[in-house]
């Protein structure tokens, strides 16, 4: 039988004991730091610096899209071995996610040891997906990655031509000329009377197009959503949609051209030349460096976001947001002074209409604006000039910056470039800048938009 004062200390011990179990408790519970998650990986889409050819040395980098990233920072990651073909690693460099969408880099090396497909298993963030490197079989192609600005391209050029057979090549090089530098549109290929020229996307192999998209990415900005090559991929994607529902086989990414007039080379005169329906990219080079960028066409249907592989685009719509900031920052007595008179269902210099600049501008001179505002303009402009590389881009910004004064502003419509009819029009001593809200064409009841980059001394490399 326990004495009172026994009792007593078996009460205080079991309390004690109760105390530090509760301690125990909290001290487990302090909340873990979060790790980085995403909530889609986009595989499908991953793009790579250089192509590969069997039994040659490669490195690169491959970029692989997410969606709904944490914000999370993460460690560099284990080497992984690819499948398919074996001989080649792919490495997670340490990066910080983004909250939303964003890219995750991988240095990608070794030697294929056979043509074909090297997978890499990728599992990041509680998601997994596999992405694939094409393995060509010409041994001899150039390796490019050591060059820089326009040898890289020159050399990137050179080793998409390395991948087609003669016949492609005679359809993909052509000699310089203007009458072919002007056959672009923004018709797919099949409405068009005037046709693209050079190779169409859907007539190469994994391995050549793979080997044209970096050449691409090469001229256009990287890790940029929506801006860059990211726009032209949601271009593509945004055809890709057109085609399957309600478009049929007029649409789609296979309709996209590529092709080379004059020779790449660090000398000559030459033009890259890109485009399908809705986008078209043209850089001129001569003398050793580029001479033009424009003219550039950006447009696409629907307007609204388009998922593809897990992966959302909406290539044109900083575009808009910043036209409308711009219109919408004005003072009242302002926007009356920007305004234009009549009614614009598109742009004036599209295809065809070459150096048909109006001789008079209109609308609001930039110089008269506040510093904001003047800002808001040259925002408009950055989403136009930077989709090209930064070397490129920070030359032909320059120039742009210094005319921003003398810039003029004049738009028709609501003001908010989402309604059919709207239109701003950005006008300097070399800039060329429009924008027009277009009704729906295989999506009905929509309003797209389309817009032209020139440049009036510009086009074509001055040609």
């Amino acid at each position: 039988m326990r004495t009172p004062r026994s009792s007593f200390a078996a009460s205080l011990l079991a309390a004690l004991l109760l105390i530090t179990s509760c301690q125990k408790d909290e001290t487990t519970a302090t909340p873990v730091a979060t790790t980085a998650t995403v909530s889609a990986l986009s595989c499908g889409t991953a793009m790579f610096s250089a192509a590969a050819v069997s039994g040659a040395a490669y490195s690169g980098t491959a970029t692989v899209p997410y969606t709904g990233g944490n914000g999370g920072t993460y460690a560099a990651g284990g080497a992984i071995a690819s499948t398919g073909v074996a001989g080649l690693t792919a490495t997670l460099q340490t990066g910080t996610l983004a909250s939303g969408a964003g890219n995750l880099a991988f240095v990608v090396s070794g030697t294929p040891a056979a043509t074909g497909t090297a997978t890499f298993a990728l599992s990041f963030g509680g998601q997994a997906c596999s992405f694939a490197l094409p393995v060509g079989a010409t041994a001899s192609a150039t390796d490019c990655s050591s060059a820089t600005g326009l040898a890289r391209v020159v050399c990137l050029a050179e080793a998409f031509k390395a991948t087609l057979t003669a016949a492609q090549v005679a359809t993909v090089q052509l000699a310089y000329s203007k009458a072919d530098a002007v056959k672009w549109s923004n018709l797919p290929q099949a409405l068009t009377q005037t046709k693209r020229v050079g190779i169409n996307f859907g007539a190469l192999s994994s391995t050549q197009l793979a080997a044209a998209k970096a050449l691409l990415t090469a001229v256009l900005a990287q890790g940029v959503t929506n801006e860059g090559y990211d726009e032209m991929e949601g271009n593509l994607a945004a055809d890709d949609y057109l085609a399957a529902n309600g478009g049929g086989s007029t649409y789609g990414a296979g309709n996209y051209y590529l092709a080379f007039l004059g020779t790449p080379s660090t000398t000559g005169l030459w033009e890259l030349q890109f485009g399908g329906h809705h986008y078209t990219f043209a850089n001129t080079y001569s003398g050793g460096k580029i001479t033009g960028v424009t003219p550039s066409f950006r447009a696409v249907e629907p307007m609204a976001a388009v998922t593809v592989n897990g992966r959302t685009y909406q290539p044109v719509e900083q575009e808009r947001q910043a036209f409308a900031a711009l219109l919408g920052g004005l003072s009242t007595a302002e926007q009356a002074t920007a305004k234009l008179s009549g009614t614009f269902t598109d742009i004036l210099l599209g295809p065809g209409v070459d150096g048909q600049f109006p001789t008079t501008k209109q609308g609001l001179k930039a110089g008269t604006l506040s510093t904001d505002k003047q800002a808001l303009v040259l925002s408009a402009i950055k989403l136009y000039v930077n989709d090209l590389d930064s070397q490129t881009a920070a030359t032909v910004l320059a120039t742009y910056t210094a005319d921003l004064a003398d810039t003029y502003v004049a738009y028709s419509g609501t003001g908010t470039m989402s309604q059919q009819n709207d239109y701003v029009r950005l006008d300097g001593p070399h800039l060329w800048l429009e924008y027009s809200a277009q009704g729906g064409i295989v999506i009905k009841g929509t309003p797209h938009p389309h817009s032209v980059w020139r440049d009036r001394t510009g086009d074509y490399g001055g040609n």
